[in-house]
């Protein structure tokens, strides 16, 4: 009986572990197919989530450094700004030692304009100038910095006790930036100024209240004896990446003391 009891069970218990002809622990596994599958969807799924996470970090990086080139940008044209704001020119001035000198060098981007005016205050020049405290004359320009880059340089001196020969060409610049590429100038047309609005901007109090739009430009400044009543400022810095434009900042001007050149 015990024998016969011990056969029959395990004949029963063979049979339901080979029912489906596999053992009965292999019904918890996966085919070599079912774990390729697994794999190329891992992969689907790693790729997308990579290229997604590396757009956003290549968008986030450059919109990093549009700011800050944007904030120094900002800054370098304030300084500008300042300097322009502060042209000096003395009442019954009349002789080019007090004019707007200016030389224009290409358009757009491309531009590399040249200017020189008598300015007050330490703009540009810094407070340590020794003749930052009266009026002095600045020449901005761009030109090659001892590394080689083309950078904003400017020159500055006073213009009293000056010598016979003074030549500020010969002066040593100071390079305030190389991320500077290019510098363009405009000026307001002086015949497009009306005697019932001298100062050429009657409702404006200040330089980003103008629309360039309501001003008649003149791409050249010859009088060398007076100032432009406005300047429109372009400045452009360099581009963030290879093959990328210049990022263009401008600022629009008004030369307070520019009606004392024209009475």
């Amino acid at each position: 009986m015990r024998a016969h009891g011990q056969d029959g069970g395990g004949r029963a218990g063979r049979g339901r572990a080979r029912r489906d002809g596999r053992p009965a622990c292999a019904g918890s596994g996966f085919t070599l197919l079912e774990i390729l599958l697994a794999v190329v969807l891992l992969a689907v799924v790693t790729t997308v989530t990579y290229l997604g996470f590396s757009t956003v970090t290549v968008a986030w990086r450059r919109g990093m450094d549009l700011a800050d080139k944007l904030h120094h940008g900002d800054f370098v044209v304030e300084q500008i700004v300042m300097a322009l704001r502060s042209a000096y020119y003395p009442l019954g001035g009349v002789n080019g030692d007090y004019g707007f000198w200016f030389k224009e060098e290409g358009d757009g981007d491309g531009a590399v304009d040249e200017a020189s005016w008598v300015k007050l205050g330490s703009a540009l020049v810094g407070k340590d100038a020794p003749h930052a405290g009266g009026p002095h004359r600045i020449k901005l320009t761009l030109e090659e910095d001892p590394h080689g880059r083309r950078a904003l340089a400017v020159r500055s001196w006073g213009l009293l006790a000056q010598v016979e020969d003074f030549d500020p060409d010969e002066l040593e610049p100071t390079y305030i930036t190389a991320e500077v590429t290019g510098l363009n100038y405009r000026f307001q047309d002086p015949e497009s100024v009306t005697s019932t609005d001298p100062s050429g901007a009657a409702a404006a109090s200040g330089a980003t209240s103008i629309s360039s739009d309501e001003i008649e430009w003149i791409d050249d400044w010859k009088d060398t004896n007076r100032i432009p009543r406005m300047v429109e400022l372009t400045v452009y810095m360099a581009p963030l990446a290879k093959g990328d434009r210049p990022v263009e900042i401008k600022r629009i001007v008004e030369l307070p003391l520019a009606p004392l050149a024209w009475k």
